[in-house]
């Protein structure tokens, strides 16, 4: 059955219209139609006999202008962060063994080392799609969570999914990771999370790391957040971690806050 399943899946991706596919050196490379639930389409493309990659293309978020390269077999991810080199889109791919999603790569448009892989390349992946499956997995075991965490964090759109991981994240490890890249990414939407997280997380790990992505906003935003925590916090600790990332901006504001919190 898994194999007519398949056979229907390749059947229908014909024709294919010319598309970006990125350069897999040393892969065999097919390219599919997407079709019905994204995730279940991924895993029918599994294969004993192969090692299987399936993959697609999705705008890049503008608010995080980078460049991400590796081999798919290397855990060793290269970002560039030069604002000139920045792709609009990002190639996400996910390994599949045995009818399981079993890691995961985002990488921007470039030359990926893929020597023996058979990729299926998914053509008209929904971006809502793809922001709900990596949600999904980011939910999983820390490995996976990690990666799909990350991939949302490359992703235009994933801002909401990043805000509910944050705040209904069931492991610490989940909620800390994804504060760390709304910080990164979403510096609007972002400083009203990690301010919640700060207050009301159960996680003093969490609290410490929400600490830090306030400090990772713009000046304007951090500066006075910073403050307010190292002045009025009831945590002592929260109020170390405060007054400590404020001695670390090169801005005179912050100096100032610090001098005027010691002599008061």
């Amino acid at each position: 059955m898994r194999h007519v399943r398949l056979a229907l899946v390749l059947l229908a991706s014909l024709p294919l219209a010319a598309q970006h596919v990125p350069d897999f050196r040393g892969a065999v490379v097919t390219t599919v139609r997407a079709a019905g639930d994204l995730r279940q389409q991924i895993v029918s493309l599994d294969s004993a006999n192969e090692r299987v990659w399936v993959g697609y293309t999705i705008p890049a978020s503008r608010a995080r202008p980078v460049r991400v390269c590796c081999s798919l077999d290397d855990e060793n991810t290269q970002i560039t962060t030069r604002h000139d080199d920045f792709s609009e889109d990002v190639d996400v791919l996910y390994r599949v063994n045995r009818g399981e999603i079993t890691t995961i790569r985002a990488l921007s448009s470039c030359s990926i080392e893929a020597t023996g892989a058979h990729i299926y390349w998914l053509d008209g992946v929904d971006p809502r799609a793809s922001i709900n499956l990596l949600a999904s997995l980011a939910k999983s075991d820390s490995l996976l969570s990690n990666k799909a965490i990350f991939a949302l964090s490359l992703h235009d759109g994933s801002t909401d999914a990043l805000i509910d991981l944050a705040r209904h994240g069931e492991r610490a490890k989940i909620r800390s990771k994804a504060l760390f890249w709304l910080a990164q990414t979403a510096a609007d939407k972002a400083a009203g999370v990690l301010r919640d997280a700060v207050d009301n997380d159960p996680d003093e790990g969490v609290r410490a790391k929400a600490v830090f992505g306030i400090a990772q906003l713009p000046n304007d935003q951090s500066i006075p957040l910073l403050a307010e925590l190292m002045r009025t916090h009831r945590s002592a600790n929260v109020r170390k971690k405060a007054a400590f990332w404020l001695g670390q901006k090169n801005d005179p504001r912050a100096l100032e806050a610090i001098m005027s919190f010691l002599q008061h």
